[in-house]
């Protein structure tokens, strides 16, 4: 059966890790083609990066919550029915990881300083800033050759690099702790009463018109399932067979 996979964060830090992950993403993307015309693309979302970065500890968090999945490793070694060479591979990334984290400097530190980011990033807060003819740096830069705007681009997201694994570790290992189980909202509703979690994830048959709207807090929640093709908000009144994985 073909699904569609939603996710929805259930405390405030993990909730800026998936907004993390999300423009990471999009950077990544937008660095492989960064033109005279698409260039707000990559910058609006670096500079919405580093501000988000500016007002969270994101780093601190991320070493607490790896020093917490590596103790719970540690349980498992010489464990009979798990695999020690996977699960030794698994602990040095991840050592590899927290040391990076603990003796590196605030997340994209350099990009801060960068004389020509610095300008751009200065006139983005302006309405219509952004147009590059009031930059004739910028201008400059737009006109040198793709591949050299490529790898320009790449070397200013590798100083984010350590941000990348450590995020990716972190959600890799929260997802994938936690297995989808088949349950029925009836008439569309569904509401869990559980231990503290950090996320959930559903999934819903694609050939539903129908969206999970997701409500509530670490120990209590509620998935309304919502008609998707229509003009104005609805709920689905009908049973919906669904998984839900409860991230902790």
């Amino acid at each position: 059966m073909a699904w569609k996979t939603y996710e929805h964060p259930l405390e405030e830090r993990v909730r800026v890790y998936l907004r993390i992950e999300a423009l990471l993403d999009q950077l990544e993307l937008a660095a492989e083609q960064v033109t005279p015309v698409n260039y707000p693309l990559f910058f609006g979302g670096l500079f919405n990066l580093l501000d988000l970065l500016d007002r969270t500890d994101t780093r601190a968090d991320l070493i607490k919550d790896l020093e917490r999945r590596e103790a719970k490793l540690l349980a498992f070694f010489n464990h009979p029915d798990v695999d020690q060479r996977r699960l030794q591979e698994i602990h040095q990334e991840l050592q590899a990881i927290l040391q990076a984290l603990c003796e590196g400097r605030k997340f994209g530190y350099a990009l801060r300083d960068h004389r020509l980011l610095g300008n751009i990033r200065q006139r983005m807060g302006i309405m219509g800033g952004q147009c590059h003819n009031e930059l004739p740096d910028l201008q400059y830069w737009l006109q040198s050759t793709a591949a050299d705007r490529r790898h320009d681009a790449h070397t200013w997201l590798e100083q984010l690099s350590v941000l990348r694994d450590a995020l990716a570790m972190e959600m890799t290992m929260l997802r994938e702790q936690a297995n989808f189980m088949p349950l029925v909202a009836e008439n569309g509703n569904w509401l869990g009463n559980e231990e503290k979690l950090s996320m959930l994830r559903v999934r819903v048959p694609a050939e539903l018109a129908i969206y999970p709207l997701i409500s509530g807090h670490r120990q209590r929640y509620n998935i309304r399932f919502m008609h998707a093709n229509t003009s104005e908000r609805a709920a689905y009144q009908e049973a919906v067979n669904f998984e839900l994985a409860r991230c902790l």
